[in-house]
């Protein structure tokens, strides 16, 4: 890939396969359908807004959708499909490997075999998965695993568990509170701090972080409150 100019590093990729499945288990099969994708239509957008390349990622719901054994089939389903659009273009795509929390096991051998086998440039968490958020204690194996590879970690959002507000779709604002949430707990938990090698990219500018700064400082976490937003705000990826 690229070593000048613009990266866009929150750019989804919508592989057939995965759509397929997803519609396979009844998502995404009312309301709008889901945007047409291709790789001739993502590089054109990419001339147009004179981006040099982009890392691709697939979005919420990720493929974890209750079973741990079909997230990890899926997972290495994707991450071959994406790995191929890689190889037929890399100076204009990279890839953010899709893994399988709250499976952590799996999670750790498709980490594994992303950056061993098919040269991820990182890889692409949830913020939450079923209530569960980075930052959790059952997650530290897999945060241990990634910052021994120094890895590049973006953190994209999904819905909120509980129900939607009527009439406000969960991408409008609950997005950026489960962001919000987790960076707020992996500085609460001391994950930033035990684990430095991270480089964390929180999604759409950071959720709430940069608007609630002073909220956010006042309390008391394990840590100096200003270090801990110095490190987070220093984290967040350019709004998209």
């Amino acid at each position: 890939m690229t070593e000048t100019g613009t990266i866009d590093t929150h750019h989804h990729v919508l592989p057939a396969v995965w759509t397929d499945w997803l519609h396979s288990h009844q998502l995404f099969t009312s309301g709008p359908p889901l945007p047409a994708w291709s790789p001739e239509r993502a590089i054109s957008f990419l001339d147009d807004s004179q981006t040099a390349a982009a890392v691709v990622s697939v979005s919420a719901p990720g493929v974890h959708l209750g079973d741990d054994a079909e997230a990890r089939t899926m997972a290495r389903i994707v991450n071959e499909t994406v790995a191929e659009l890689v190889k037929d273009r890399p100076d204009r795509f990279g890839l953010f490997a899709t893994l399988t929390l709250p499976d952590v096991d799996g999670a750790i051998a498709e980490a594994e075999y992303a950056f061993d086998h098919l040269g991820a440039d990182g890889v692409v968490l949830l913020a939450s998965v079923r209530g569960q958020y980075l930052g959790d204690p059952a997650f530290e194996p897999l945060m241990a695993e990634l910052n021994e590879r120094a890895a590049v970690v973006l953190v994209h959002p999904g819905p909120l568990a509980g129900p939607e507000v009527p009439g406000l779709p969960d991408f409008m604002a609950d997005f950026l509170l489960d962001t919000t949430r987790a960076a707020l707990l992996m500085v609460r938990n001391g994950v930033v701090d035990r684990y430095p090698q991270l480089k964390i990219l929180l999604s759409h500018g950071g959720g709430f972080l940069p608007y609630a700064a002073e909220r956010f400082t006042a309390f008391p976490f394990a840590l100096d409150p200003v270090k801990a937003w110095r490190r987070c705000a220093s984290s967040t990826s350019t709004p998209h």
